[in-house]
C-alpha cells in the first residue's frame, strides 16, 4: 500500500502544475540542471498551516531511479519491497521539456505540468498543491512533493 502511495504521489507530483508567480522578474528554471540521474530519498507533505510531514524512503524505494536525458527523453524507474524482496514495480519512458519557468512531461501519452518547488545542481523537489485531507480543515491548498537527489 506504501508502495502505492509513492508511486501515485511521484506520478501526481509529474502530472500536476500550479505556477506560484507569473512575474517577469522571477528566475527562470534551467533545463541544463535538469538533465540527470536522480533518486528519490523522501515525500514531504505540507499543510497550509505550516505544518509538515516527512517520510524518508526505505533502501529499495530508493534504488529507483529518474533520469532526465538531453533529448528530452525521460526515463521512470521503480522498486517496492515485497515480502522482503526488492522487486520492480513501475518502468516507464516519455518525454521532458521546461519552457521558462514550467515543466512538461509527457507519458504514456499523457502530458501534464507538475511544480518544481526546488531545483540546484543535487536537489529536485516535484509535486503538488491540492486540498488534502491531511490537514486540519479540508479544502484548504496545501501541497506535497518528493525529494531527489542527483546520483549522476
Amino acid at each position: 500500500m506504501e508502495n502505492i502511495k509513492l508511486l501515485s504521489i511521484v506520478l501526481t507530483g509529474l502530472l500536476t502544475l500550479s505556477s506560484c508567480s507569473n512575474n517577469d522578474d522571477s528566475p527562470k528554471l534551467n533545463p541544463n540542471l535538469t538533465v540527470g540521474v536522480w533518486k528519490a530519498v523522501k515525500e514531504v507533505s505540507i499543510c497550509y498551516t505550516g505544518s509538515e510531514e516527512s517520510n524518508d524512503l526505505n533502501n529499495c524505494e530508493q534504488t529507483g531511479r529518474m533520469t532526465f536525458f538531453e533529448n528530452g527523453t525521460l526515463s521512470i524507474t521503480k522498486f517496492i519491497l515485497i515480502n522482503g524482496d526488492c522487486e520492480e514495480d513501475y518502468n516507464d519512458i516519455g518525454t521532458w521539456s521546461i519552457n521558462e519557468d514550467n515543466l512538461t512531461f509527457t507519458i504514456t501519452e499523457e502530458t501534464n505540468n507538475p511544480t518544481i518547488f526546488e531545483l540546484t545542481n543535487t536537489i529536485l523537489r516535484i509535486g503538488y498543491h491540492e486540498p488534502k485531507s491531511f490537514c486540519d480543515i479540508e479544502n484548504l491548498v496545501s501541497s506535497y512533493y518528493t525529494e531527489y537527489i542527483r546520483v549522476e
